[in-house]
């Protein structure tokens, strides 16, 4: 719980301070926090840190807006299964914060050095990419992405009807417009034939989306894209560690872009980067997104150099707090995926057996890293609804839920003008439906929230739930 703490340095006047514990810390490394900031209590025992926040005004912490949530992110609201995605990130990166800001550590870098500029170079070495940077967010990691490709005006930009928003709609302000096709029923993601038929004179650009970490079909996109000189751009959010024929996701195309919110197999809290094998790809990425510091000292192009001071009006830099939380959970990213696997194969193994119920197809030349959601389908179940069985499922224990985002024709953003007068010339979407290939995949839909550190004998208990729940609508 906090307490209340007398006014901090730099609070204005009459302001009440908090004063919050978190768990993570040696007593050296608290002990030299509280020394840094006058007035704060001594750490109560020798693996507690003080963490100072100033609530000015009201001695309180702000109250916290509800959080639209997608795919993981809906593993918060479990009680009794285990700890959550938030609170596990929270309690092993409480350390390594700790220390940073023990000692001196900056809280903004702008030159890429120190924090930042490590993580970028891990990232390159455990996802096997080049030239990673790193971004405020995902969904700006994409935008700098699209700005860099500088695509001319009304471009448009192709991308599966599943998948997060987020994947398309930051080309909303780089004057291009979307396209949104269908999928393959048994994986989610893009279908080549459905982007081949979609393919006009003013397509410039194809999304690929690798759904809940299944790789899309990379050798046939990749070979449409040649074929009509299309830049290819991947969002691997979901997808950390995925390979596609032995071929990490990410290495495939023009650009890619991960992001790394709490929720992700890889989170900072909030951020994101992106890699991409071309050099004058980067120098725009970095351009768009980080004027002044290392655009002078890192864009290569001395014609793109003669604007580092402005870079393009943006700035997306990652906090260097996220960088250290990043930096604890890389390394335990791939201990982390082989559990994930292991106990998503077992329930698949055990679903298999399930009349009715049908365990995620997972095609045999990809692998799915971390499989950012567990999304089996019960649609054979005549004899009950969706909800009927999902109430049966949650009576028994099983987290399971129907998942919080559906195809993205039915957002208003991609399916006619936006509310913005700037674009109202170059944001046409276009809808390349009938989506069947959705509907057949969404039919019978279900999520099923598995955390890291569930047990066997827990996954054995859901696969239980579930055939008693079958039996029970059969």
């Amino acid at each position: 719980m906090p307490s209340a703490g007398p006014p901090r340095r730099g609070c204005p006047a009459g302001s009440t301070g908090q004063v919050m514990t978190v768990s993570g810390l040696d007593r050296p490394a608290a002990e030299r926090i509280t020394e840094r900031v006058p007035g704060s209590p001594q750490p109560a025992h020798a693996t507690t840190a003080l963490v100072i926040f100033c609530a000015c005004g009201t001695g309180e912490r702000p109250p916290q807006a509800p959080e639209r949530r997608h795919g993981m992110s809906e593993a918060r609201g479990r009680t009794g299964t285990g700890q959550c995605p938030g609170s596990r990130v929270a309690v092993e990166a409480a350390g390594a914060v700790g220390e940073y800001l023990a000692r001196g550590g900056p809280l903004s870098v702008a030159d890429g050095s120190g924090v930042i500029g490590e993580l970028e170079e891990l990232l390159c070495g455990l996802l096997g990419v080049e030239n990673a940077l790193t971004f405020s967010s995902g969904t700006a990691a994409l935008h700098c992405g699209y700005l860099a490709l500088d695509l001319e005006p009304g471009s448009e930009v192709i991308a599966p009807v599943l998948g997060f928003h987020a994947a398309v709609t930051p080309a909303l302000h780089c004057g291009l417009s979307p396209v949104l096709v269908d999928v393959d029923p048994a994986s989610g993601t893009m279908s080549p034939a459905a982007l081949r038929a979609a393919i006009t004179s003013r397509t410039r650009c194809v999304t690929v989306v690798h759904y809940l970490g299944h790789p899309a079909e990379m050798n046939e996109i990749t070979a449409i894209c040649r074929e009509h000189g299309l830049a290819l751009a991947e969002d691997c959010s979901h997808a950390y560690l995925s390979s596609y024929r032995g071929k990490p996701v990410g290495t495939f195309g023009d650009f890619a872009a991960w992001s790394m919110h709490e929720t992700k197999a890889l989170p900072a809290g909030e951020g994101g980067f992106l890699a991409t094998p071309h050099q004058h790809v980067r120098d725009r990425a970095l351009l768009a997104g980080h004027y002044r510091g290392r655009a002078h000292t890192q864009v290569t192009d001395p014609g793109l150099r003669e604007f580092a001071e402005t870079g393009l009006g943006l700035k997306y830099r990652l906090h260097p707090l996220g960088a250290v939380i990043a930096l604890t959970q890389a390394g335990t990213l791939c201990a982390r995926v082989r559990r994930r696997q292991e106990l998503l194969a077992r329930l698949s193994a055990a679903l298999d057996t399930v009349p009715g119920v049908a365990p995620p197809a997972v095609a045999g030349h990809v692998s799915m890293g971390g499989w950012f959601s567990y999304r089996p389908a019960a649609p054979r179940l005549a004899g009950v609804s969706l909800a009927r069985f999902l109430e049966s499922l949650r009576a028994a224990g099983v987290p399971a839920h129907e998942p919080s985002v559906g195809p993205l024709d039915a957002l208003p953003l991609l399916a006619g003008p936006a509310p913005l007068r700037a674009a109202a010339a170059t944001w046409r979407p276009r809808l390349c439906g009938p989506f069947d290939g959705a509907r057949a995949y969404q039919r019978g839909r279900l999520s099923v929230t598995v955390l890291d550190g569930d047990s066997p004998a827990r996954i054995d208990g859901y696969a239980a739930a579930f055939a008693a729940a079958a039996a029970e609508a059969a």
